[in-house]
């Protein structure tokens, strides 16, 4: 390591320590981080959920086809059942995610706060450096959800109509009727399922960059 890199680092450690004794807000950063990783664990795990819904329910719609030349009512009956866990995952998935930008907004904001109080410019200009890339990589979640959110609320909607016409028409003409947009929303179903893995891993990916490592010692031998 260079010399100029070693003086800047104890120049960074000093200024932390200072923070630390003068403000006592050192470490309220990487505490505001960590809810914020806490929030993005959080919406992970509700789109995953999410995810387990949209598959109840599109194979709970199949099965509806299947017996309507036997007796479609216990099938559709569980269309019904799946379609409302769905309407309420996502709905809490929503949530989160709300909840998730908003913890992002809080630990960009109090790190605009403590940059101010830096009076060292180098390590002035390389907390802002650091706060932009961090907030682009945050910020990329958006870039994932947003196409997810435009796929996903017109598909739902597709499906709350089927509910509705088959609850008015379980005959054998009217299920085969609808086959067409059967087919149709359980192709898009597998797509959105597809949407859901790509912003799980943006997560994933988000959360290992704005979190400090948590890596567990070693077991003892």
């Amino acid at each position: 390591m260079k010399t100029k890199q070693i003086k800047l680092i104890a120049i960074v450690a000093t200024s932390l320590a200072s923070t630390a004794l003068f403000t006592g807000c050192a470490t309220s950063g990487y505490q505001q981080a960590d809810k914020t990783g806490a929030g993005i664990a959080q919406f992970r795990e509700e789109i995953a959920k999410t995810k387990l819904a949209v598959d109840d329910t599109v194979t709970a719609l199949g099965q509806v086809a299947v017996t309507a030349n036997t007796n479609p009512r216990n099938a559709f009956k569980q269309f019904s059942k799946s379609l409302a866990n769905l309407e309420s995952t996502s709905a809490k998935a929503k949530r989160r995610g709300e909840d998730m930008k908003a913890q992002g907004q809080a630990y960009f904001a109090d790190w605009e706060k403590q940059l101010a109080q830096l009076k060292n410019q180098d390590i002035k200009n390389l907390a802002v450096q650091q706060k932009a890339k961090l907030q682009t990589t945050f910020d990329s979640i958006r870039n994932v959800a947003a196409p997810l959110k435009a796929q996903f609320d017109p598909w739902l909607s597709d499906l709350q109509d089927l509910q509705k016409y088959l609850s008015t028409d379980l005959s054998i003409s009217g299920v085969d009727a609808a086959k067409g947009m059967f087919a149709k929303t359980q192709t898009e179903g597998l797509e959105v399922q597809k949407s859901m893995d790509a912003l799980v891993a943006e997560l994933n990916t988000v959360a290992a960059a704005l979190t400090p490592a948590n890596v567990p010692p070693p077991a003892k031998k």
